[in-house]
Order: structure tokens, then sequence, then C-alpha cells
């Protein structure tokens, strides 16, 4: 699970699905979305908190917690400057 697979799954997800993940992408992928979309009612839908499905993002990611801040960020600006 790449920066660029998880932008470019944050893009369909704005652009078709409302800004919530498929529930066809693999757990990790659609945990990856909600968290860079800030989607705390899909978190909700799946029985998971944005700390649960952080830990399942930085393990299927292979990323430090500390890492993983850097990931998130990385990503969401990718997403707001194609915004601009």
């Amino acid at each position: 699970m790449t920066k660029n697979e998880i932008i470019e799954r944050c893009r369909w997800a704005r652009d078709h699905n409302e800004s919530h993940p498929s529930r066809q992408w693999p757990m990790g992928e659609q945990l990856a979305v909600a968290l860079v979309l800030r989607d705390r009612s899909w978190l909700d839908s799946t029985n998971h908190t944005t700390e649960t499905a952080t830990d399942m993002v930085c393990e299927r990611a292979g990323l430090s917690a500390f890492e993983f801040t850097g990931w998130l960020n990385d990503i969401r600006a990718a997403l707001e400057t194609e915004q601009r």
C-alpha cells in the first residue's frame, strides 16, 4: 500500500463515492482512505476507531506511528494541491 495507491483511491472516493471508500477494496486501503479523508462516519460503520484504523494501516503499510503522520500529511497535501 503506497502513497500513490492511496492517493488514487482517495481521488476515486472523492469523485465517485461521496468521499467514502469502496467496500470492495482491501480493508487496509479502506481504512487508509477513511483516515485521509477524515471519514469518521465510515470508520464508525466498520467498528473502527481512529486509533485501531491507524494501527492497521501502519501494519499493512509497514509504517511506524511516527512515519504514519508524515505519510498521512503527504497524501492530504497532494490531494489539496490538486483541488486548487
